[in-house]
């Protein structure tokens, strides 16, 4: 780490303002091709939770050989929210026969109260570049964008509908 950068110098930690969630790591993607061997991977050397999505959420059927998986890196439940802060949710994925594995990829959340474009535009300012189209805008709808960061990653970059309730505390990042 670079101590000596004068535009960061004793910042302190990220702390989450009351209804902004800008920049936090929210949902992991991990690709797999053998869902057994991967099943007994995850649970067995980490302890962690491993849930088939229903059809509605993963498309798949339910007892495929192949689910969409939710998986949760600590304590948690079948929705897409861990229960202990600092833990994940992630989702499995199956590459599909003869494909490519491709890469473990992320999503974080962007601002709830500025458009997408607004957000892509600044992804390319700071040296990061769009991954196909810049959806519209549609009100109470959540808008998910994919980007490249300057070294080539891929994050999906999420905004939560203005639907969202602010009300109960979501695994603890939401209270002061």
């Amino acid at each position: 780490m670079n101590t000596k950068n004068k535009s960061y110098p004793n910042r302190a930690p990220k702390k989450y303002p009351n209804k902004d969630l800008h920049g936090r790591p929210r949902f992991g993607n991990l690709p797999y091709k053998d869902f057994k061997r991967f099943q007994k991977f995850w649970v067995n050397l980490f302890g962690w939770d491993m849930f088939e999505l229903p059809e509605a959420a993963g498309g798949k059927k339910p007892g495929s050989d192949t689910p969409a998986l939710l998986i949760a890196t600590g304590p948690s439940y079948e929705t897409w929210e861990g229960v202990v802060p600092g833990h994940m949710n992630m989702g499995g994925r199956y590459a599909g026969d003869g494909a490519e594995l491709g890469d473990v990829t992320f999503m974080m959340e962007i601002h709830m109260d500025e458009p997408v474009k607004m957000t892509a535009d600044k992804v390319v300012k700071y040296g990061g570049s769009v991954v196909g189209e810049v959806p519209e805008d549609k009100e109470g709808w959540s808008t998910s964008l994919s980007i490249r960061d300057p070294n080539g990653n891929i994050w999906g970059l999420w905004r939560c509908p203005s639907s969202r309730t602010w009300d109960e505390a979501e695994a603890g990042w939401d209270k002061d």
